[in-house]
């Protein structure tokens, strides 16, 4: 699936924005070498949202109170505030999605660290 192609998995795109938003927070809240940003860690979390996720959007308060007294305000407070916009309407986050459903995630997890990254570049 080439990247202009639509989303045929819209639940497993937006569960990618979410991951992208509380990986985004987690890095503010801690430094670049968070435990979401492992390679890794993505892809279990592509595979099983929910199991993996879980743990993260409990911490999502701390991380917003962790960035901001690091200075990063001005990046966590939208991040922070966009979380309910990818959080599934009608249902919990997926358990577990396929092969095909993956692709979705990394595409959604890519636009959405993408479009954070342009808003707020990483302090270097």
């Amino acid at each position: 699936m080439t990247s202009d192609q639509p989303v045929r998995h819209p639940e497993a795109y937006r569960c990618g924005r979410l991951y992208a938003a509380v990986a985004a927070l987690q890095r503010l809240a801690e430094n670049e070498h968070h435990r979401l940003g492992r390679p890794e860690f993505v892809a279990r979390a592509a595979a099983q949202p929910e199991k993996n996720l879980r743990p993260y959007l409990r911490e999502v308060g701390h991380y917003l109170v962790q960035a901001r007294i690091r200075g990063r305000r001005a990046a966590a407070d939208p991040v922070f505030r966009s979380l309910p916009d990818f959080l599934p309407p009608d249902s919990d986050v997926p358990n577990s999605l396929n092969p095909d459903q993956q692709v979705d995630f990394h595409r959604g997890r890519e636009a959405q660290a993408a479009l954070i990254a342009k808003e707020h570049p990483p302090k270097r």
